[in-house]
C-alpha cells in the first residue's frame, strides 16, 4: 500500500487508453522500475524497497504541504482570483496576506479563518489541517515600491483592452509572478502567486490590437495561411554551406508577396559544438540557445570591416566548394563557418568607432539580460570547442548576440512585409542528455530515464527518442523558474510557438536507461500549473500557441487545449475517417493544418510509393510481403485521396490514379486542402517544388541522413518559379474564399 501511494505521488501512472481504445495496466515492475530511476534512495544495499525512505518520502509529499500555510508557487487566474492557505483545525486569530505585485504595488489583505472557504482536510496524527481558499478582489493596495529595474514599469507593452490593463483600472492585482507573504500569528510563510489568464493570447487578439491601433472598425480575416520550411535545406550561391537568417527574409519576400501570414520554421535550438554530425533540431543541446550555423554572415554589421578577408580566394573556393553536394556536411560547415565567426568577432573587439560603442553597449545589455543561463552555456561551449576555437567566453556570448539580433530582424521583416502572424517557432520536446541544457540544470532532470511513447501503428514497437525527461516534481520545486526559461526563449521574435509533442504538458512516456527497470511508463506532470504559465508567458510575449497533439492523446487533453485557447496541429494525411479522407469543412476550426511535416513523406514520394520502397531498403518494412501490404494499403488511400479531390471538385471525375498527372494532382491536392476551415494552414516548401526526398525518416539515425538533404533547386529559382507563384495564388485564393468545402 505505501509504495502504490508513493507510486502515485510521484506521478506514475498506472494505466492509459492504448490507439486502438484498449484500456492498458502498465506492469507493477515497469511502474516500479521507473520510480527506481527517479529515486536513488528507494532500493538499499540489498536491493530491497527501503521502509524507511519510502515512509518519509510519502509523508514528505503528502503530509507536509498542509504544514506550510503558503506554498511556494501557486496560480490563479484574473478573472476569479484566489490563493490556497493552510492552517491547522481551531486556528481563529486574523491573518495577513501581503502581495508584492511585479510593478512594485504593495497589496494586503487581513482576514480571520471564517472569512475563508473552507475545501479540504488532511489529518496528521491528531492534528487535523484544513485547506482554505481566500479570494483576492479585496486586495488593497498600499504603496508604489520601487522593482529591481528602480521604477515601477514592468516593461511589458499591453493593450488598451488587455486583462492587466483593465484590471489595473480596478485596482486590482494583474497578470505576472507575484511575491506572496503569509503572516499567521508568529509564523510567516512566503511564496509566489501567479496571475495567468483563462486562455493564451490567439489570432483574434491580433487583431482587436489592430483595430485599437487604426482606430477603425474590425473586419472579418481571411483564415491565416504560410509555408513550412526546413531552414537548413534553403540554398543559394551566395551561402557559407547551410540555409541562414538572410534565406529566410527571401523566403518572406516570396510569401508575404503573395499575400501568406507566417514563415512555419524547424526548431531553432542550438546543437551540440563538439558534435557536428549530431544534426537533428529535435535532439538539441539547449533548447534556449539559438544554432549558430544560422548566421547569416554577409547580414552580421562587423561584415563590411572585414569583408576582403572572408571573400578571399581561399575562403570562396571552400565556400563554393560545400555549396554544391545536395546534402550537408556539417563537420566541414561548421569549421568554414567558424573561421568566418572568429574572424567577425575580432571586429568587434577591437573596433573602437562610434558607431562600434552603441553596438557593444547593445551586446553588454544582452548579456546582462540573459544573465547566468548565457554563463553558463557559453562556459560549456567553450570547453567542448576544438583547440582551433578562442576560449574567450565573449566570443560565444557575441555569436549568441548576433543571432538573437537575426530571428529579431526577420521577424521584424515579416511584419513590415504585411506578415499577421511573422515567424512561427517550433519547440523540442526534450534535449540532449549530453547537451548543456541538462548538463547545467541536472536537478530539473531525471538522468536515469529517456522520453519516448509507447507502441502504436506509426511505430508498433513503441518509441525512444533518447531525451531527457523533465522531472514533475523538481520544476515544481523550482517555482517552474527553469521551464519558464525555456517557454519565454523560444517565444521571443515569432507571432506563434509550435510546442512538440503537447501531451507532455499532462504525461510523458519514459524509458528506463537500465533495462532491469523495465519497459517504461506515463509520468505525469503538474499540468494546471504549466498551462497557466503557457498562457501568461503566451500574452506577455504576444504570441499564439500550437500544440503538436498527434499521436495518442487523452480526451482530458483536447478539452484542456480548447478551454486555453491553443490551436490544435492537424496533419493531412491523419485526417481520415472509415471512408477515406476528411472534407476541408470537417477540419478542426482552431488548429493549424498541416498537409505534411518532418516525420511524413513528401506528396511526391507518398504518390509515388518510393517513400514505402525506401522503408524497404531501410528494414524498417521487413520483408516482401510486408511490403506489398503496404503498398495495397497505399494504392486504396490514392483512391480515396481522388475521391476526396473529384468530389470537392479539383479533379475531374474521369480521372484515374494511373493517368493523372502529378502537376495536376499537387494544384488539386493544395486548392482543395486550402478551404480546410482551419484557422492556420500551411504547406511545405519542399511539397510547393515537388520534392521527392525525406526530411527525416523515423526509426533511423545512422540508417539514412536525416535533417541533411539540401533542396534540390535555389532560392532564385523557386522565386522564379511560375509553378510555386501558381500554387501559392491558388492557396490565397482559397483562403480568402467565404466558401467552406463539406
Amino acid at each position: 500500500m505505501g509504495l502504490e501511494k508513493l507510486l502515485y505521488l510521484q506521478g506514475v501512472g498506472a494505466e492509459f487508453i492504448n490507439f486502438s481504445g484498449q484500456n492498458i495496466r502498465i506492469p507493477t515492475q515497469d511502474r516500479e522500475g521507473v520510480l527506481r530511476c527517479m529515486l536513488d534512495k528507494l532500493v538499499d544495499t540489498r536491493g530491497e524497497i527501503d521502509a524507511g525512505y519510502l515512509a518519509r518520502r510519502i509523508h514528505e509529499l503528502d503530509a507536509k504541504p498542509w504544514t506550510l500555510g503558503l506554498h511556494g508557487f501557486q496560480h490563479t487566474y484574473l478573472d476569479e482570483p484566489e490563493v490556497s492557505l493552510y492552517l491547522p483545525y481551531g486556528y481563529q486569530d486574523e491573518l495577513t496576506l501581503r502581495i508584492l505585485s511585479e510593478s512594485g504595488c504593495l497589496f494586503s489583505l487581513s482576514v480571520l479563518p471564517s472569512d475563508m472557504r473552507i475545501v479540504g482536510d488532511y489529518h496528521i496524527g491528531k492534528t487535523q489541517y484544513l485547506h482554505y481558499r481566500l479570494s483576492l478582489l479585496k486586495l488593497i493596495p498600499v504603496d508604489s515600491v520601487e522593482n529591481s529595474n528602480g521604477d515601477t514599469d514592468t516593461g511589458i507593452e499591453l493593450q488598451a483592452d488587455s486583462p492587466e490593463v483593465m484590471e489595473a483600472n480596478n485596482r486590482r492585482l494583474g497578470l505576472g509572478y507575484h511575491s506572496a507573504e503569509l503572516i499567521a500569528g508568529t509564523h510567516r510563510h512566503s511564496g509566489i502567486v501567479m496571475m495567468a489568464p483563462r486562455q493564451a493570447f490567439r489570432l483574434s487578439d491580433i487583431d482587436s490590437a489592430i483595430d485599437s491601433n487604426e482606430n477603425s472598425v474590425s473586419k472579418t480575416r481571411p483564415r491565416s495561411w504560410g509555408v513550412s520550411i526546413q531552414l537548413y535545406s534553403l540554398r543559394c550561391d551566395s551561402q557559407w554551406g547551410i540555409g541562414d537568417f538572410g534565406n529566410l527574409t527571401d523566403i518572406i519576400d516570396l510569401v508575404a508577396a503573395h499575400g501568406g501570414d507566417f514563415i512555419q520554421l524547424n526548431p531553432l535550438h542550438a546543437l551540440d559544438i563538439a558534435e557536428p554530425e549530431q544534426v537533428s533540431p529535435y535532439s538539441p543541446s539547449d533548447r534556449r540557445r539559438i544554432n549558430l550555423l544560422y548566421i547569416h554572415i554577409q547580414g552580421v554589421p562587423e561584415y563590411t570591416q572585414v569583408k576582403s578577408k572572408l571573400q578571399s580566394d581561399e575562403f570562396e573556393s571552400l565556400r563554393r566548394a560545400i555549396n554544391i553536394d545536395n546534402w550537408l556536411d556539417y563537420p566541414q560547415l561548421t569549421q568554414l563557418k567558424y573561421r568566418a565567426f572568429v574572424i567577425l568577432y575580432q571586429a568587434f573587439s577591437q573596433s573602437d568607432s562610434i558607431k562600434t560603442s552603441v553596438r557593444r553597449q547593445a551586446f553588454d545589455d544582452f548579456v546582462h539580460r540573459e544573465g547566468q543561463a548565457l554563463t553558463q552555456f557559453v562556459e560549456v561551449e567553450s570547453a567542448k570547442a576544438g583547440d582551433d576555437l578562442p576560449k574567450d567566453l565573449n566570443f560565444y556570448r557575441f555569436l549568441q548576440f548576433v543571432a538573437e539580433e537575426q530571428v529579431c530582424a526577420c521577424q521584424a521583416y515579416a511584419k513590415q512585409a504585411g506578415m499577421s502572424l511573422g515567424l512561427i517557432r517550433d519547440l523540442a520536446v526534450g534535449a540532449n542528455p549530453e547537451g548543456v541544457e541538462v548538463r547545467q540544470n541536472p536537478s530539473q532532470f531525471c538522468l536515469s530515464a529517456s522520453i519516448g511513447a509507447p507502441a502504436d501503428p506509426f511505430a508498433p514497437q513503441g518509441q525512444n527518442w533518447g531525451l531527457s525527461p523533465l522531472e514533475p516534481l523538481s520544476i515544481k520545486k523550482d517555482n517552474f523558474q527553469y521551464v519558464t526559461s525555456i517557454v519565454r526563449a523560444n517565444m521571443r521574435h515569432c507571432g506563434a510557438l509550435r510546442i512538440d509533442h503537447v501531451m507532455s504538458l499532462l504525461r510523458m512516456w519514459w524509458c528506463p536507461l537500465d533495462e532491469n527497470n523495465g519497459q517504461g511508463a506515463y509520468v505525469y506532470y503538474p499540468v494546471d500549473s504549466l498551462f497557466a504559465i503557457l498562457c501568461l508567458e503566451s500574452w506577455r510575449a504576444k504570441c499564439c500557441i500550437i500544440g503538436e497533439d498527434l499521436g495518442l492523446v487523452p480526451p482530458e487533453m483536447d478539452r484542456r487545449l480548447r478551454n486555453a485557447g491553443i490551436y490544435s496541429n492537424q496533419l493531412f494525411y491523419f485526417c481520415k475517417h472509415s471512408t477515406g479522407f476528411m472534407s476541408p469543412g470537417e477540419h478542426k476550426q482552431d488548429s493549424l493544418m498541416m498537409l505534411a511535416n518532418h516525420d511524413v513523406p513528401n506528396l511526391a514520394a507518398w504518390w509515388s510509393t518510393s517513400d514505402l520502397h525506401l522503408r524497404r531498403q531501410l528494414e524498417l518494412i521487413d520483408n516482401d510481403e510486408a511490403l506489398g501490404d503496404a503498398l495495397n494499403g497505399r494504392e486504396l488511400e490514392k483512391q480515396q485521396l481522388l475521391s476526396l479531390l473529384m468530389g470537392v471538385g479539383f479533379i475531374d471525375k474521369a480521372a484515374v490514379v494511373d493517368s493523372l498527372e502529378y502537376e495536376a494532382l499537387l494544384e488539386a491536392w493544395i486548392s482543395a486542402s486550402a478551404l480546410s476551415r482551419s484557422a492556420l494552414f500551411s504547406v511545405q516548401l519542399s511539397d510547393l517544388i515537388g520534392d521527392i526526398h525525406s526530411v527525416n525518416i523515423p526509426g533511423t539515425w545512422h540508417e539514412y541522413p536525416n535533417w541533411q538533404r539540401r533542396l534540390p533547386i535555389s532560392l532564385s529559382a523557386i522565386k522564379e518559379s511560375p509553378k510555386v507563384k501558381l500554387l501559392l495564388e491558388r492557396i490565397r485564393a482559397m483562403r480568402n474564399s467565404e466558401d467552406e468545402q463539406v
